[in-house]
């Protein structure tokens, strides 16, 4: 059985490989506006039925490999894709959790833009952003490499012809991954929003091996009316 939507065929193995990309849950930093960064939160009651949605919605599809941050709200949202699935094992990397905010690590945005205006201001600015380290935290170009680092091993690792790859993270390690196998710069990482337990596609060119193109992005069609913050 496939399933079909705008275009793109789930279950169905083209020649080039698939990674299909899933952001986590509903999570308590979410409905906090807060720079949740890897504080280890869990989802919230409405993110437990959006992974259950996303999990229904994906359940037929032939994965080779399921990865998964570490953190909680990440690692919840694959599980319940792997409750249907016994015969799929998930593998959690660090690699793939969120930006570290340091010192503002659960702290409402509003109360960083308060506090400390000068890193607020730099944060906003396009052209700062990705180079802005927070205190005992990391910067956004840190990330964007550390998720790099894991994009090449695992496209190393899944060389077979219409492999097909679950990754299940955040929005930040997402965008990460987005751009880095896209071909774009880190500072492109904030043109792509991804909603709550949404399903975007990659599929490699079936002509250019290791080109990579966007066939599906940012979907949540799964989630019928379910209320969902970005």
């Amino acid at each position: 059985m496939t399933t079909t939507h705008q275009g793109f065929r789930l279950g169905i193995r083209s020649k080039g490989r698939t990674i299909l990309m899933v952001r986590h849950g509903e999570s308590e930093g979410n409905i906090g506006d807060k720079a949740q960064g890897q504080s280890d939160v869990p989802l919230t009651e409405n993110g437990h039925r959006q992974a259950e949605a996303v999990a229904q919605r994906l359940a037929e599809f032939n994965f080779d490999a399921v990865y998964s941050s570490d953190l909680q709200r990440a690692k919840s949202t694959a599980e319940a894709l792997l409750l249907l699935r016994p015969d799929l094992a998930l593998a959690t990397r660090s690699e793939l959790r969120e930006a570290h905010y340091g010192d503002y690590e659960d702290t409402p945005w509003p109360d960083i833009r308060e506090n400390d205006p000068e890193l607020y201001r730099r944060w906003v600015n396009w052209d700062t952003r990705s180079d802005l380290r927070f205190p005992n935290g990391e910067s956004h170009g840190d990330m964007w490499h550390r998720v790099g680092r894991f994009a090449s091993e695992i496209l190393d690792r899944h060389d077979q012809e219409g492999a097909s790859i679950l990754v299940v993270a955040h929005a930040g390690s997402l965008q990460s991954l987005l751009t880095h196998l896209l071909g774009l710069r880190n500072t492109d990482l904030w043109r792509f929003h991804f909603d709550n337990t949404s399903v975007s596609a990659l599929r490699e060119h079936r002509f250019m091996p290791s080109r990579w193109q966007c066939v599906l992005f940012n979907d949540t069609s799964h989630l019928n009316g379910f209320n969902s913050n970005g």
